[in-house]
């Protein structure tokens, strides 16, 4: 709701200068018919709605149509960018004098609960405008159904006092009793004017978009001035029709009507806008020459344009991508900035290895010779400056890296030690020890980790999208093209289906959807984020951004802890699954799950049947029923356990007790034997969805599992996932 009333709100001040323009402008067209004036609150109206302008070097407007960034509510410093200097150095130094630092990812910002009460008051507003319109419209219409047809599309009555038009799809023309010869034919001549021309839709229209925009005192300016023009413009156009001057009489008629106001909000009442001006303009009116209509028409076209176009936005040096940043992120990665904004003398820039705990490391050494990430390495470097005494590096917990930058002539080298357990990182240089940030350490041991990258983001649009919520693609760690299934409904547990089924929902938090590309081709691309998870998933740091394309078209985009669970995972907002659905995962899952003939019986079981159909379904090496017993969270849970990094998720889900390894091609490859000897009921959990039984069972395998062979026992915890899909097996465990 607040992303809406910040595109509301970046319309409203964009179109505001426009209106301030075109008011300043209408004096000097005052020659012209005011069919010109008329038309140039197109324009504004025009801007009033669309969120999008004709960017061009020339520019009659100061201000940039995106002044309020679409993601202020997730900036540590929100600000405006306005482009006009007085106004943001004002307004920023408001905002900032007003508002306390805070965390856009671990709290919520001021802004955001600023915006979020807003929005509810400017749909309070509207919906009071708009009931107000209706009432007065429906209050007229049960005014006028007595009304006599008097001629083509003409109605009289007495109940009025004033004529006008009113319909939408067949606009009647209404007119009072005793209305002169002269007066009716004016009257007649006029409105009809207005039926012609669509007036009858374009000011509701026009109201309409007012309402959206309340809150701005110009836009009710703008739209009375407009509701002027188009009277002046329609009383110039009757005119002109005749031959001869009927200036006074007209003007008589307008007179003579204005003393008749019957207080009805009219839509296109004649005599009831602006009498004094119109009469005023009757009086002075004179047919237009060619030429003055011609210039006219030259000048408004031009100005429209000039109104119509912004300038290209001009980033700023504090912020090059005019969006916030996140708080606990680097001001950019090496492959974020341009090439001048790290300065290197070197060429090459080689990474070593020295502790014996690899972990996930591919290799002890990387060298590249990319001149952004040189570049980068070499600036961290040089400029860390604050001092560190730490007495013990040498342990278990702590990393060793060499870090050597070269070119032709020579070098240098810097130790780093990462300190994982305590999350801190020092560089020993020049015979001294200094701190650094953890990002660019973990930033440094990526590189031993993901073999297989590509340095270079071919894909500025991925960039741009990522770096706009305030994060930095690093570089590429792979791509997949695959076959999207249909996602809004689920069913049997497909590991593509339901991981882009959870992960859609987070690319909903940003506007992005898959579910219409449901069976179609997807690309997807894997790209090392340099900025850590949010605050609610450490210790878990390292992040993925995923990025969804079908024909080029970015479709969905999220951020993935990559190889643990599946649900450390969020929105580029950095919000949760839960955040953004409003639902737990059981909630969500009953909302979409469309069940099969086979789970359809099982949900009708007790939680002591499940389990025994369970081990009953390992002894037949039954994937399908054995699969369907264990719930589908712990499924989905799984899908990113241990996988590579230019992985996606698991193809296949090892099941529990099997012994088979996630992403293993069978479950079966080691069972041999499965039979339930007892179960029983070992503790009582106050939720009555959830249950923990133990289950003894003779379980036999081909090669001995951790020494286990035969008779075991095992706790195993149950839920009630949901009514139609019953109780399921959730863990085991001792």
């Amino acid at each position: 709701m607040s992303g809406l009333l910040i595109g509301i709100l970046n319309m409203s001040l964009s179109a505001s200068f426009i209106a301030l323009i075109v008011i300043l402008i209408r004096p000097a067209l005052r020659k012209a018919p005011k069919i010109y004036s008329y038309a140039l609150w197109a324009v504004v109206f025009f801007r009033l709605v669309c969120p999008f302008s004709i960017q061009l070097p020339m520019s009659a407007v100061p201000v940039q149509p995106q002044t309020i960034p679409h993601d202020i509510i997730f900036s540590q410093n929100p600000s405006i960018q306005s482009g006009v200097p007085a106004v943001d150095h004002a307004v920023n130094t408001a905002i900032e004098k007003s508002l306390p630092p805070v965390s856009p990812i671990n709290s919520a910002n001021p802004v955001q609960i600023a915006l979020e009460i807003g929005s509810y008051l400017w749909l309070a507003g509207i919906f009071a405008l708009l009931l107000y319109g209706l009432i007065s419209y429906l209050r007229l219409k049960k005014r006028v159904m007595t009304a006599i047809l008097v001629s083509n599309n003409v109605y009289e009555t007495d109940l009025i006092k004033t004529p006008f038009v009113l319909g939408f799809l067949h606009p009647r023309i209404y007119i009072p009793t005793g209305l002169g010869e002269k007066e009716l034919e004016y009257v007649i001549a006029h409105e009809r004017t207005h039926i012609r021309r669509l007036d009858y839709l374009i000011k509701p229209l026009a109201f309409l978009i007012t309402c959206a925009h309340w809150f701005n005192p110009i836009v009710w300016v703008s739209y009375a001035l407009m509701a002027r023009d188009m009277e002046l413009s329609a009383d110039e156009r009757v005119m002109k029709r005749y031959d001869s001057d009927i200036r006074g009489d007209y003007s008589h008629s307008l007179l003579a009507l204005s003393a008749k106001k019957s207080g009805l909000p009219s839509p296109l009442a004649f005599g009831e806008t602006g009498v004094k001006a119109r009469v005023k303009n009757v009086l002075h009116y004179k047919k237009p020459t060619f030429w003055i209509r011609a210039a006219a028409t030259v000048a408004v076209v031009a100005i429209s344009i000039f109104l119509l176009a912004s300038r290209p936005m001009e980033p700023t040096l504090e912020n090059p991508s005019n969006q916030g940043t996140r708080p606990n992120s680097l001001p950019e990665s090496a492959s974020g900035l341009s090439e001048t904004a790290y300065a290197t003398d070197y060429d090459r820039v080689k990474i070593t290895f020295h502790s014996e705990n690899k972990g996930f490391k591919t290799a002890d050494e990387f060298e590249t010779t990319d001149t952004k990430i040189v570049a980068y390495i070499d600036t961290t470097l040089r400029t860390s400056r604050t001092s560190a005494q730490e007495d013990d590096l040498e342990n278990n917990h702590t990393n060793q890296y060499t870090i050597k930058l070269s070119n032709e002539i020579g070098g240098y080298s810097c130790g780093l030690y990462y300190d994982t357990l305590y999350d801190k990182a020092y560089i020993v240089k020049d015979g001294g020890l200094y701190e650094t940030g953890t990002d660019f350490a973990r930033y440094i041991d990526s590189f031993l980790e993901n073999a297989n990258i590509t340095v270079h983001i071919d894909d500025p649009d991925a960039a741009a999208l990522f770096h706009a919520y305030g994060w930095t693609l690093d570089y590429q760690l792979g791509g997949i093209n695959y076959g999207l299934n249909k996602i809004k409904v689920l069913s049997e547990f497909d590991p593509g289906t339901y991981y882009f089924a959870y992960n859609n929902e987070l690319s909903k938090d940003i506007g992005l959807d898959m579910n219409r590309y449901a069976t179609a081709n997807i690309d997807v691309e894997i790209y090392r984020i340099h900025e850590p998870m949010p605050q609610e998933f450490h210790p878990i740091e390292n992040c993925r951004g995923i990025v969804v394309k079908n024909g080029g078209k970015i479709i969905g985009a999220f951020i993935s802890a990559g190889r643990h669970s599946t649900f450390n995972a969020c929105s580029l907002k950095g919000n949760s699954f839960e955040k953004v659905t409003g639902q737990t995962l059981y909630e969500w899952l009953a909302d979409r799950i469309e069940r099969d003939s086979v789970e359809k019986r099982l949900s009708k079981l007790q939680p002591e049947q499940v389990i025994e159909k369970y081990f009953a379904a390992l002894d037949r090496k039954d994937t399908k029923t054995a699969q369907y017993c264990i719930s589908k969270k712990t499924l989905l849970e799984n899908l990113t356990i241990n996988i590579p990094n230019d992985a996606l998720f698991n193809e296949r889900i090892g099941l529990p007790l099997t012994d088979a390894n996630i992403g293993t091609k069978s479950s079966f490859d080691n069972p041999k034997f499965a039979k339930i000897l007892k179960t029983e009921r070992i503790k009582e959990e106050p939720d009555k969805k959830t249950k923990v039984f133990r289950v003894t069972v003779d379980l036999r395998y081909n090669e001995a599992w951790d020494g286990i062979n035969g008779e075991q026992y095992w706790d195993c915890g149950m839920v009630y996932e949901s009514p139609q899909t019953g109780w399921k097996i959730e863990w085991f465990g001792h």
